[in-house]
């Protein structure tokens, strides 16, 4: 580690030493050289930041926040070794929480209340989304060049720039106009619902160790072992054909029950697929995920909603076979599976019981309709900030399924009898990112209620 010290130029004579504004840091020479943290590779396309070489390696979850000293102590030497050892190895993947809210549940310390900590990670997220190749060197220089002090808009654009950062002033300004607010505000609550109560901590599958434990590469190692039993396959959905598509199927290699995720169905609806996409990465500890993220993938290149073949959701009547080669390929992958319980995501340009449309709604098949009401409530709690959105943004359970129109999970109940959901958020107004996180959380809510726990 003493090597590691030696490569970096710091704006300070110490690590604690800190910006007081870009007035103050015009004169500094930008020359951080990052290290093993800055230059670690990285996946794209992800909604949290995200070092590692390959999408199926097990995910490391990583919890830090930008004004604790022991998260900096972790970045400096832990996360070192970790990428050392693990990352570029190719054998685990590394995922960032920022934990800038204290959620009410939490009675322990788990984070600050300094709102420039949230704002921080805000632009951080923002770093992530607009110029993904420069995360890690950013991430790497907030903790070499650590402050205590709150991050302002100058100080913000003062350290990307020096972090190597491009768009400082957009990014900057989306932090401070709380863009990004709902990534940073899930964190808190995945936390809560894991049980973390400090930072740093890490987490694998279910369990979690602080960050800073002496031993951390081997509590790694012991717990990989263990996410090693189960396994992630990848097939194709009517190969070597153009709407040729990745099936993801994720066997915890323990008991437990199936599910069936689908994405992707109307190729103009981006929430619906990229939140299938999120749900290929995580590990049930029990069971079987089968996931198919980009269902229409011909659609999707062409961002329509449907392609010359017709409405794909509207080719699966009940009592009858799918009306056409793709609709019949999706529904014999569902069939072959022998899920207890299917979820389909899309978005809509509006919002049920407010103009008509049918977004932020979720529909229940008739077998347990319950589920999707406890599912909303929760995402609503948690997800839908009231200080962003009108009260009618709130998710409501729309009608029940019952097989009576050619819709995929009409059919789900229609021909199987199946607990089935069909998950739409809005687009009205929204960020991307938000539609995300709310179908990502109202997906994992309707599984956790069919017994799935995920790692």
């Amino acid at each position: 580690m003493a090597n590691q010290l030696t490569r970096r130029h710091f704006l300070g004579a110490t690590i604690g030493s800190s910006l007081i504004g870009a007035a103050a840091t015009s004169s500094v020479e930008a020359a951080f050289v990052p290290g093993e943290v800055g230059t670690a590779p990285y996946l794209p396309d992800r909604l949290y930041p995200t070092m590692g070489t390959d999408e199926t390696n097990p995910t490391l979850t990583v919890y830090v926040n930008f004004l604790s000293d022991a998260s900096q102590y972790f970045v400096q030497h832990n996360l070192e070794e970790i990428v050392r050892e693990y990352v570029r190895p190719g054998l685990l993947n590394v995922e960032l929480r920022f934990l800038s809210y204290r959620p009410d549940a939490v009675d322990t310390y788990l984070v600050g209340d300094d709102e420039g900590e949230a704002r921080a990670a805000r632009a951080a997220h923002g770093v992530w989304h607009v110029e993904p190749e420069n995360f890690w060197e950013f991430f790497e220089f907030m903790y070499w060049n650590y402050t205590t002090k709150t991050y302002t808009h100058a100080r913000l654009e003062s350290y990307m720039g020096l972090g190597g950062v491009r768009n400082t002033m957009k990014i900057a300004n989306r932090a401070y106009d709380d863009r990004y607010d709902s990534l940073v505000r899930s964190a808190t609550d995945e936390a809560v619902r894991y049980g973390i109560s400090d930072v740093p901590r890490v987490r694998l599958l279910r369990d979690h160790k602080h960050g800073n434990y002496a031993d951390i590469l081997g509590w790694i190692r012991t717990r990989l072992d263990r996410v090693n039993e189960g396994s992630v396959r990848i097939h194709s959905l009517l190969p070597e054909t153009k709407y040729e598509t990745p099936v993801h199927v994720i066997d915890s290699g323990k008991p437990g029950p199936t599910a069936f995720v689908v994405g992707g169905i109307h190729g103009d609806e981006p929430q619906g697929y990229i939140s299938a996409g999120e749900l290929t990465r995580v590990r049930p500890t029990g069971g079987k995920l089968v996931v198919v993220p980009k269902a229409n993938r011909r659609a999707i290149q062409r961002g329509a909603r449907y392609t010359e073949s017709g409405d794909l959701n509207r080719q699966f009547p009940t009592g009858s076979a799918p009306e056409s080669k793709l609709a019949r390929a999706l529904w014999s992958e569902l069939v072959a599976h022998d899920p207890d319980v299917v979820v389909d995501l899309h978005s809509s340009s509006g919002i049920y019981k407010h103009d008509g449309s049918v977004g932020q709604a979720v529909f229940p098949t008739r077998a347990m309709p319950e589920n999707a009401v406890d599912a909303c409530t929760r995402v609503n709690d948690h997800y839908v900030d009231l200080s962003e959105y009108p009260s009618y943004y709130d998710f409501d359970c729309g009608n029940t399924l019952d097989g009576s129109r050619p819709l995929f999970v009409h059919k789900v109940y229609g021909d199987l009898h199946l607990p089935g959901y069909l998950v739409e958020t809005t687009r009205e107004g929204t960020y991307l990112e938000d539609q995300v996180v709310w179908g990502v959380n109202t997906a994992t809510d309707l599984l956790w209620q069919h017994g799935f726990l995920f790692g």
